[in-house]
């Protein structure tokens, strides 16, 4: 099944024309390919099929001339060096280990049926409630809208874009943000373990689920539950569920803080994020 050949205007939106991603095409059963993606013309070459095939596209853009895929994933050097950090990821994950024991002697039609319905009978209200909670705190303490989205089966994201920051500590400093937010606002559903540049993969919105077979597709947070996995059953982009775009300075100060924190406690780590929180 073809993707909308729309969804290709809100990547170009999101990504600009010409960039250095991964992009990562496949399934469990044939395995995985990555291709290095230069712009937008060679994403609309790959994406061929979204029935049974998932696509993951690179949270960085690389700002380097080099082939990425050469670069050895046990070292991140190169990662770090060159990925073009301009945005935050928040995951919120659903556990599927109960699914996928109920499924495992099932036919594929009947997995896929069992797992719509979990879906409809809300398997998925938690991280959609915790995704909507940390919406709410960033409009409310930092004045910023994020990007939702729902991956037709067990993860939202929001996402923000942001301003390329002179961090000293780049990673260290989002994953101790990614902590602290879970920490303060008790986010049980929230992923921070994997924030490495190269780690960080996420599904191409338009395409399908292959689990579900539904489509990975934005939201309002203010939608219910039960509209937002109607959302998710149309392939077609809807502009009044358009990513937004915009930057906050405030979130910039907050993020150079924790940076700062991390390199005055380079050597013992006993940091003191407490006193960044409360000044928002």
């Amino acid at each position: 099944m073809e993707i909308d050949k729309k969804w290709f205007e809100v990547y170009e939106q999101l990504y600009g024309k010409n960039f250095n991603r991964l992009l990562t095409i496949g399934n469990l059963e044939k395995g995985y390919v990555n291709h290095n993606i230069k712009n937008i013309e060679e994403v609309k070459e790959l994406i061929t099929d979204s029935t049974n095939t998932e696509y993951y596209i690179s949270l960085y853009s690389y700002l380097t001339e080099e082939n990425i895929l050469r670069w050895d994933t046990d070292s991140l050097d190169k990662y770090e060096k060159f990925a073009e950090k301009t945005c935050l990821l928040f995951r919120f994950r659903q556990n599927t280990d109960i699914i996928q024991e109920e499924i495992s002697s099932l036919t594929d039609i009947q997995k896929f049926m069992f797992i719509r319905r979990s879906i409809n009978l809300g398997s998925n209200k938690e991280i959609i409630a915790q995704a909507k909670k940390a919406y709410n705190f960033f409009k409310q303490h930092f004045n910023i809208k994020g990007t939702l989205i729902f991956n037709g089966y067990n993860e939202c994201l929001l996402y923000y874009p942001k301003k390329e920051l002179p961090l000293t500590h780049p990673s260290l400093s989002y994953y101790n943000l990614l902590k602290l937010i879970q920490e303060k606002l008790e986010l049980t559903t929230l992923i921070y373990e994997n924030i490495e540049p190269y780690a960080q993969l996420i599904p191409l919105v338009g395409t399908q689920n292959k689990h579900s077979r539904l489509y990975i597709q934005f939201y309002y947070p203010d939608l219910d539950y039960e509209e937002i996995i109607k959302n998710s059953q149309d392939k077609f982009y809807n502009p009044e569920h358009a990513p937004n775009v915009e930057h906050s300075d405030k979130l910039h100060d907050f993020i150079i803080d924790i940076d700062k924190e991390i390199h005055a406690h380079e050597g013992n780590a006993k940091y003191n994020f407490d006193k960044i929180w409360d000044k928002i």
